[in-house]
């Protein structure tokens, strides 16, 4: 999901929406970017609830050398990135890229691979390719299916009018208020997508997120269709949470392969991933609502983009706060929950909305300061 190299469903949407790939690959950058926000705010706040420290300067190393030593190996990306962005084909891209790193192989005095090292690449190369081409066979298969006997429209069907019916309910059920906190269309979005996001995540248990992104997008575009959704977000909404079925416990074999490596316990790491992903759950709810986030859409305003990103911005920074329960000091589970809702409301396409997540952070703000100045008093010097 990360510009410029994207995984292999990036190229298949280019093709599908039939957009150039550098269209794609901008699209992708602010939610990708809110992505890494989440992660490094939990990240850098789990380690000072924990009282972890970074390495001392002279336990770095120095970006001149390490640049000096292995500024060869950029080579290839810059090469398989111009050409990308020229205009020409993935595969045109692709084979450049292999040619650029080929070049560097041999030919770069510092780390230059053997005649062994090459043929086990081309090895491992033709064994991941086939891989990838048996799975796109039988995922075509299954899109013929959906598509001939018009099961695509029929599940989406399904879908809106579940979520129409219970968003009709839910938005009786708010009439007490005496302002709409949301539309009826924004609730029925809201649900249908919640639908998607749970099919993508109980699907994708093991299967490959290419493999599931052509699978379910073809489900997922009509029901958003019908909703108003611009094609570009569903199909990035889809493989959003085609990535997050990769760290959703109990089958998120991504997390599992983490664990290997650092030896730790499976099922820690596998719910610990989750948490740390809760920018990438609730970005795609963002762009469906507000699709400028996407940025190569018709109707792109700065106003709005701006408005749009500085409140996901937020959202995620008070969701991952409320997830680590520690900002200056430990958070009670009730102020917690109050940040976590109030994120999550955030996201929401209304301004009331966003008042009301930013009036349910006031308390545990307020707390927090208290928490900080009291903490720095004890330990201020007597």
């Amino acid at each position: 999901m990360t510009p410029p190299i994207m995984g292999a469903a990036a190229f298949i949407m280019a093709e599908y929406l039939k957009m150039p790939y550098s269209h794609i690959a901008l699209a992708a950058v602010i939610p990708a970017a809110m992505h890494y926000l989440g992660v490094f705010v939990m990240v850098h706040l789990e380690a000072k609830r924990l009282g972890l420290r970074g390495f001392t300067r002279e336990e770095i190393p120095h970006i001149g050398r390490v640049l000096v030593r292995g500024w060869p190996a950029f080579l290839p990306l810059f090469v398989l990135l111009y050409v990308l962005f020229s205009g020409f084909t993935p595969y045109m891209a692709a084979f450049c890229g292999i040619t650029a790193a080929i070049v560097v192989g041999l030919l770069n005095p510092m780390h230059r691979v053997s005649w062994r090292g090459f043929l086990e690449a081309f090895h491992q190369g033709a064994r991941s390719a086939l891989a990838v081409g048996a799975i796109c066979a039988a995922v075509g298969i299954v899109i013929g299916v959906i598509s001939l006997t018009g099961l695509a429209f029929r599940l989406g069907f399904m879908v809106t009018g579940a979520a129409g019916d219970l968003g009709k309910l839910l938005h009786a059920g708010l009439s007490f208020l005496p302002w709409e906190l949301l539309s009826l269309k924004d609730i029925t979005l809201f649900l249908s997508m919640v639908f998607i996001a749970i099919a993508c995540i109980l699907m994708g248990a093991g299967v490959p997120t290419t493999a599931l992104y052509i699978m379910l997008v073809t489900v997922a575009q009509p029901a958003f269709a019908n909703l108003g959704v611009p094609p570009l977000a569903t199909h990035m909404f889809v493989l959003f949470y085609g990535i997050i079925s990769e760290v959703t416990p109990p089958v998120c074999t991504s997390a599992y392969a983490g664990a290997a490596i650092a030896n730790a316990n499976p099922w820690r790491t596998g719910f610990t991933a989750f948490k740390l992903s809760n920018g990438k759950i609730m970005v795609p709810f963002v762009f469906c609502y507000s699709p400028v986030m996407l940025l190569v859409l018709p109707g792109w305003t700065w106003g709005a983009f701006l408005e749009t990103t500085i409140t996901c911005a937020l959202g995620i920074c008070m969701l991952g706060v409320a997830f680590v329960g520690y900002g200056w000091a430990t958070m009670p589970m009730g102020l917690r929950v109050m940040l976590g809702i109030g994120g999550v409301l955030m996201a929401a396409p209304s301004r009331t909305t966003e008042l009301v997540g930013l009036a349910l952070a006031v308390l545990p703000a307020l707390q927090q300061f208290r928490a900080a100045r009291l903490k720095k008093a004890a330990t201020a010097p007597t």
